[in-house]
């Protein structure tokens, strides 16, 4: 992945697994995937891989993205995260639009989105919210007696934006899992 920014771009594998291993953990204590980041280290596709983001030699972050073969139009941001020590810096906005660029030059996509929950004041929200072209509320998976806070983010990668309008995730069941 070429940078826009000058960032360094390093694709994940299994000499570097444990490095990102490291900043998942860190990053989100209740949600290490080590299978999912082990699953992108061997079976790396141009469509479901996991960079290490580096500025010069310095690590600072991490990004990926994956798709759903439910939904072939949309390319989702995967696990992504700038290290606390250089956040409020720029380098969360450098790496998404490096992160958006990579998947228009992929060329197969119409659409970038990004699932994320929500909480009042939450720093990544400020980023898409500036970044992305359209914030919805993911309600189809609420119930009764649980509302879930999930928000779905779209960045048209072709000119022609199109909501997601609550198509399911399956989210739910995923951060279900996690308590």
């Amino acid at each position: 992945m070429k940078s826009l920014y000058n960032l360094k771009y390093e694709i994940l594998n299994l000499k570097n697994l444990d490095i990102a291993f490291k900043i998942q953990k860190e990053t989100w204590p209740d949600d290490p995937a080590y299978e999912d980041l082990y699953d992108k280290a061997t079976n790396t596709k141009d469509d479901n891989c996991f960079f290490l983001v580096y500025d010069k030699n310095t690590l600072i972050g991490i990004t990926g993205i994956e798709i759903y073969d439910k939904y072939p139009d949309t390319v989702w941001l995967d696990w992504f995260t700038i290290l606390p020590e250089y956040r409020r810096k720029g380098y969360g906005e450098k790496v998404l639009l490096d992160t958006i660029n990579y998947c228009k030059k992929l060329n197969r996509f119409s659409f970038f989105r990004l699932d994320t929950t929500y909480y009042k004041d939450r720093p990544a929200l400020f980023l898409y919210d500036k970044i992305m072209h359209l914030r919805e509320d993911y309600t189809i998976e609420d119930t009764k007696d649980c509302k879930n806070n999930f928000l779905i983010y779209t960045y048209c990668l072709n000119g022609k934006l199109k909501p997601w309008n609550n198509k399911f995730l399956g989210l739910r069941s995923f951060y279900d899992k996690l308590k």
